[in-house]
C-alpha cells in the first residue's frame, strides 16, 4: 500500500490541475485503470506463484493512476461543479458514507470470499467490478468542463494539453523553486512531503503487522474474523469522527481535536497490543471512544471550575 501512496501525492495534484482545464470526467478514468493493472498483476502473482516483491509494483502501478486519493478528489470536484452551494455538502456526505459503506461491505465479505472462491476468483469477481466501474465512468457519466482553467485563467480548450513537458515541469517546480514572495514556500511543500512519507510507513504498514498478530496465537484468527474486526473498526472509526468533529468543532476547534485524535489512536494501538481474547480485541475500539469521551468530559470539567472560580 505504501509503495501506491507516493506516487499518488504527485498524480493527485497533476490530475487536479488538469481536470479543471479538461474536465472532471477524465480525473477518474486514470484510478481506475491503475486499479485494474494492480489486481491484474495481483492475480499473476497468484496464479503462476510469482515473488511476493511483485505485490509492490501492483501498488506501484494502482499509485501511477492516483489511487483512492485521485477517486475521492475527482469524485468531489465532480460534485461541485453539477450541484449548488445549498445541496452540495449532502452529496458530499452520500459520498463519505458510500466509502465508509463500502469498506465495511468490502472487509466483511473478503473472508467468505476467499472461503468460497480461493484467491485468484476473488481477484477476478474485483477486476469485474473495476471494469464495470470503469464502463459506468466512460459510457454513462456524463462529462462536465469547467468554463475556466484554475491554474492558467484561460479558456478550458486552450489549457487542456496534459502530456506535455511544461505541465510536469510546473509540477516540480514547486518544490524545487521558491515563489515570487521567498516565502519559504518549497522547503514548506518538502517538510509536508517528508511527513507524509514517514506516516504513510507507520499507517499503512500497520495492517501487515496487525494482520500477521491476529494469525497467531492466542487469537488465531481466520480471513472471515479479520474481515468481521476490520469492518468493526472501520464503522466505529467513521462513526466516532462524525460525532465527535459535529459536536466539539465548536467548542474546541480544530487543534484540540487533532490532538484528541491522536490520544484516541494511541489508546487504540495500546488495547490492540495488549489483547489476548477476541472480546478484547473487538472492544479495543470501542474502549478508546470510552477514554476519549472520558477525558473530554473531566477537561470541560476543569474549564469550567476555572471560569467558576
Amino acid at each position: 500500500m505504501f509503495g501506491g501512496q507516493v506516487p499518488s501525492f504527485f498524480v493527485v495534484i497533476l490530475l487536479g490541475g488538469y481536470s479543471d482545464a479538461a474536465g472532471r470526467k477524465l480525473a477518474l478514468l486514470p484510478p481506475l485503470v491503475g486499479a485494474a493493472a494492480r489486481i491484474l498483476l495481483a492475480l499473476a502473482v497468484v496464479c503462476f506463484r510469482l515473488h511476493p516483491g511483485y505485490l509492490v509494483v501492483a501498488s506501484f502501478c494502482d499509485g501511477l493512476g492516483g489511487g483512492v486519493i485521485t477517486t475521492l478528489m475527482a469524485s468531489f470536484a465532480y460534485i461541485s461543479s453539477v450541484t449548488d452551494a445549498r445541496s452540495r455538502s449532502r452529496r458530499v456526505v452520500v459520498v463519505e458514507a458510500a466509502n465508509g459503506l463500502a469498506h465495511v461491505v468490502s472487509d466483511v465479505s473478503v473472508g467468505y470470499a476467499i472461503g468460497a472462491l480461493g484467491y485468484a476468483w476473488t481477484f477476478v469477481a474485483l477486476l469485474g467490478v473495476v471494469l464495470a466501474a470503469l464502463c459506468y465512468f466512460v459510457f454513462v457519466l456524463p462529462d462536465v468542463t469547467p468554463p475556466v482553467s484554475a491554474t492558467e485563467n484561460k479558456p478550458a480548450a486552450a489549457a487542456a494539453v496534459f502530456f506535455t513537458w511544461k505541465h510536469f515541469r510546473q509540477l516540480l517546480a514547486l518544490y524545487a523553486t521558491d515563489d515570487a514572495a521567498a516565502s519559504g514556500r518549497h522547503w514548506k511543500l518538502r517538510f509536508v512531503l517528508l511527513i507524509f512519507v514517514t506516516t504513510s510507513v507507520v499507517q499503512l504498514g500497520r495492517f501487515d503487522v496487525q494482520t500477521l498478530f491476529m494469525l497467531s496465537a492466542p487469537l488465531c484468527f481466520t480471513s472471515v474474523w479479520i474481515g468481521y474486526f476490520s469492518a468493526a473498526a472501520e464503522f466505529v472509526g467513521y462513526l466516532t469522527s462524525l460525532a465527535v468533529t459535529h459536536l466539539l468543532v465548536d467548542y474546541t476547534g480544530d487543534q484540540i481535536l487533532i490532538v484528541i485524535g491522536l490520544l484516541s489512536g494511541m489508546g487504540y494501538e495500546l488495547v490492540f497490543g495488549l489483547s489476548r481474547s477476541r472480546l478484547m480485541l473487538f472492544m479495543g475500539k470501542y474502549i478508546s471512544v470510552v477514554f476519549l469521551f472520558l477525558d473530554i468530559f473531566y477537561d470541560s470539567q476543569f474549564k469550567w471550575s476555572s471560569v467558576s472560580i
